[in-house]
């Protein structure tokens, strides 16, 4: 009986082991500490919840296919991303509507109290 005892304690604790090593980011990919461009995160109303997904800043607008293809997550989920991998001071929230057949990229100045609110709830501590 101790001899099970202790094999499945060795199991726990290799199973924990494991799951620490190996984080899952889903909404980013795999990004570095501090990239050079930042982390552009698009945000969009589904329903009534804001959803997003995040890239690497580039100096260029994402393509419809490269924004529909981002891994989707809540804000809490991304907070939580973004605080996991030290990046709440170097992102920007754009906000689109995926609801028509295009993307469609809102107007930051009309949307200015949204995106300081996603930013908020996003942890930006800038």
């Amino acid at each position: 009986m101790k001899k099970f005892i202790a094999l499945v304690l060795c199991m726990l604790t290799l199973f924990a082991l494991s799951a620490c090593s190996t984080p899952i980011y889903p909404g980013l990919p795999d990004i570095s500490e501090n990239p050079m461009k930042g982390i552009e995160i698009y945000c969009w109303q589904d329903g009534d919840e804001w959803k997003c997904g995040g890239t690497e800043g580039t100096n260029r607008m994402k393509t419809d296919e490269e924004i529909r293809a981002l891994q989707v997550v809540t804000i809490p989920q991304m907070k939580k991303i973004l605080e996991q991998k030290g990046l709440t001071d170097c992102f920007s929230v754009i906000l689109v509507d995926l609801s028509g057949d295009e993307v469609v990229y809102l107007d930051v100045e009309e949307n200015m109290t949204q995106i300081a609110t996603l930013e908020m709830q996003l942890g930006k501590t800038e």
